[in-house]
């Protein structure tokens, strides 16, 4: 058992590390950093996530309208085959997937249960599951973004 302090320096340590290793790993096969928060398709996201077993690569859809929600993950549904394909059919959809009581968001992600960053032994499994479904996720999303563009409505 850690304390307060001890888990929150993990964390860190967690995450300065995948930082460092994933950007080196991309810049050898010249790509740059992760796309996040900076798609360039409006209300949607991407994000990592570690749980207390379970690690997630996810894209999200976070508009605060639920209408604009249910209009992009329509286009987003119209690559749904090419996106399982992609990730292998282990892809898992949510229409409403809520964040607090009161807030949902579109969320569709590919996860992997048993591990958790509080294990240094994990570490090197979960980068590389991040790394390549992270990886696979954007290619796809980068290919086809222009369909997903709220311009293209």
């Amino acid at each position: 058992m850690y304390s307060k302090s001890e888990a929150k320096a993990l964390k860190q340590e967690f995450w300065t590390t995948f930082g460092k290793w994933s950007l080196q790993k991309r810049k050898s096969r010249g790509k740059g950093r992760w796309l996040l928060n900076k798609t360039g398709v409006k209300g949607f996201r991407f994000k990592f996530e570690t749980g207390r077993k379970t690690i997630c690569v996810c894209l999200e859809i976070i508009d605060n309208d639920a209408i604009i929600r249910e209009i992009r993950y329509e286009k987003l549904l119209q690559l749904k085959e090419l996106f399982d394909e992609a990730m292998n059919n282990e892809l898992i959809w949510e229409q409403e997937h809520f964040i607090t009581p009161e807030k949902s968001i579109v969320r569709v992600f590919v996860k992997k249960e048993g591990l958790t960053p509080n294990n240094k032994n994990h570490w090197p499994e979960i980068f590389s599951f991040f790394y390549e479904k992270m990886n696979t996720f954007e290619e796809v999303f980068l290919e086809y973004k222009e369909l997903l563009d709220e311009n293209n409505y």
